[in-house]
């Protein structure tokens, strides 16, 4: 999980640079079909032919996974085109906690004490300081109008609440067995598929050229092949409350690497809303692993 946290984290201000000169549909299908071939090619070499079936009993939660990743990684790549990378990571890891507490009471009659309720009202809180930033110009990506904030605000909420769906299906598909390989080769492909139809009925696929080919290349090794596979490792292995709880730390780590982004200026909203959300997390994080969870 902390190599996902720096990995995507570097690469979100990284590739909110890039969305600036390519579209976003144009970036997730060749990025996420690079990655859906390494991984597959990978499973294949390992475990044969076979290990790409798909048995009926997992069908339903890698349908759910697959619809979550494509409305995640759209609603992601989407809002860095238009906000501050830490605020897409805020609006995301803000809504995970009381989403996956949700989604675990419902579907897997999980009781949470009521103390496990604070960290995810509290990672909400600095969520909304950020987004409140954005909407009012105070945000550390000076220029942009309140109608592309409201875009990449509602485009991360979407991300989110999709990311703490995929947590539970992704878990779910661990129980049936599935490794992080197997699960990281079949979870592109209505993405892959949303993503080319999109991209070819609007700005296209081709890329602008060898340079632009190059930082698409980075791109992808350090947001999807580097650090997805140790994520759905952490998925597999930790609680999913727990997983939402360490993704709120994102914003955290977001705003120290988009230091690096000469598109961005110091924001003290900014800087409290990303310290607000990494306080509560680790709160979070705290009472979970004492086995306060029932």
């Amino acid at each position: 999980m902390s190599a996902f946290l720096v990995l995507a984290n570097a690469n979100a201000v990284f590739a909110g640079n890039l969305l600036q000169s390519m579209h976003p549909f144009t970036f997730l299908f060749w990025s996420f079909f690079a990655g859906a071939l390494f991984f597959g090619t990978v499973l294949v070499a390992r475990d044969g032919w076979r290990a790409l079936r798909v048995p009926r009993a997992s069908a339903v939660p890698l349908l759910v996974l697959n619809g979550t990743t494509a409305f995640n990684w759209i609603g992601y790549f989407y809002a860095l085109h238009f906000i501050e990378p830490a605020i897409v990571s805020a609006m995301m890891g803000g809504l995970g906690p009381l989403v996956t507490i949700a989604l675990e009471r419902i579907l897997r009659g999980r009781r949470f004490p009521r103390r496990v309720y604070v960290p995810a009202a509290g990672v909400l809180l600095g969520a909304g300081m950020l987004a409140w930033g954005s909407l009012t110009g105070q945000s550390g990506l000076a220029g942009i109008s309140v109608a592309a904030s409201v875009t990449g605000l509602v485009a991360s909420v979407v991300a989110g609440v999709s990311q703490a769906l995929n947590t539970v299906a992704t878990k779910q598909l661990g129980d049936r067995g599935w490794g992080a390989t197997r699960i990281m080769t079949h979870r592109f492909h209505l993405l892959l598929a949303v993503a080319a139809v999109l991209a070819l009925s609007g700005p296209g696929l081709s890329v602008g050229g060898a340079s632009q080919a190059g930082l698409l290349a980075v791109a992808t090794v350090l947001g999807v092949i580097a650090p997805l596979w140790p994520l759905q490792r952490g998925i597999i292995l930790s609680e999913p409350f727990t997983v939402a709880a360490l993704l709120a730390l994102a914003p955290l780590l977001t705003y120290l690497f988009q230091g690096f982004d000469a598109r961005m200026e110091w924001s003290a909203l900014s800087a409290a809303g990303c310290v607000v959300v990494a306080v509560f997390t680790v709160h979070g994080t705290r009472i979970t692993h004492k086995g306060n969870v029932a």
